[in-house]
């Protein structure tokens, strides 16, 4: 993707109206998906007619507005993410040694994935590396009346110097019709080996012309304590946003 893309979505979402005003994607890009979560977090996904490859982008919001912006391959591999909570950005640095791959894990039920990120925070500038693993579980469920396979994830980030600074597993749901990872459920992991549970399971999946689609509040338990959101690559040293394989 061209490198003033992400900072002009995130120019343009900061303008945005306030909540319950519909999602205006950026010129030449239309809005095909609207997820609202358990979590008190709302997603809208689009699509631009000038990046080739099916690929997408991600705006996730909370009750206190926009917290990040993601954008994916046609395949799924993690491109670009911007988080607003601490200013940071990742980004992709090709080539992958094992890509993610949707293609491969509906083919073989399971996607190994190895790669590298560039973190840019307002203080420095350091690689990650993203390794981890999407398992089909052989289940399926139906969320607001679309079919989802249950994926096992699992996902660890390292950085340069070894520390690891992210390390979760849990379940995701795959909908093969629109192609998309949806959050589910996620334990993840302290450095002293405790742990922490999130559930983002979506609740409302809306298409166009449906009622809630381009919707940036946040409708489900945000006047709940445990109802957050915290941040990787796209998701570290936070939770994983976005509709991720991990």
């Amino acid at each position: 993707m061209r490198r003033h893309t992400i900072p002009a979505l995130v120019a343009t979402f900061l303008a945005l109206p306030a909540f319950g005003a519909g999602f205006t994607p950026p010129r030449g890009c239309e809005t095909f998906l609207t997820v609202q979560h358990k979590s008190c977090m709302v997603s809208v996904q689009w699509r631009c007619d000038e990046t080739p490859g099916n690929q997408s982008w991600s705006a996730m919001f909370s009750s206190e507005g926009l917290e990040s912006v993601t954008s994916y391959s046609g395949d799924y591999q993690w491109l670009d993410a911007i988080y607003m909570w601490d200013s940071s950005r990742e980004a992709f640095v090709p080539p992958a040694a094992d890509p993610i791959s949707v293609s491969t894990l509906l083919a073989d039920g399971v996607d190994t994935f190895d790669f590298t990120m560039r973190r840019t925070q307002p203080d420095r500038s350091y690689d990650i590396r993203v390794v981890g693993a999407d398992v089909l579980t052989g289940e399926t469920a139906r969320i607001d009346g679309y079919d989802v396979d249950l994926v096992s994830t699992r996902v660890e980030i390292t950085a340069e110097d070894g520390t690891v600074e992210y390390k979760a597993e849990g379940t995701q749901y795959l909908s093969r019709a629109f192609r998309q990872f949806f959050l589910g459920t996620e334990r993840v992991f302290s450095d002293d080996g405790s742990f922490e549970d999130y559930d983002d399971t979506p609740v409302d999946v809306i298409e166009t012309g449906e009622p809630g689609f381009g919707m940036t509040e946040p409708l489900y338990n945000c006047n709940s304590q445990d109802a957050r959101m915290t941040p990787v690559a796209p998701k570290a040293a936070h939770k994983e946003t976005t509709d991720d394989q991990v």
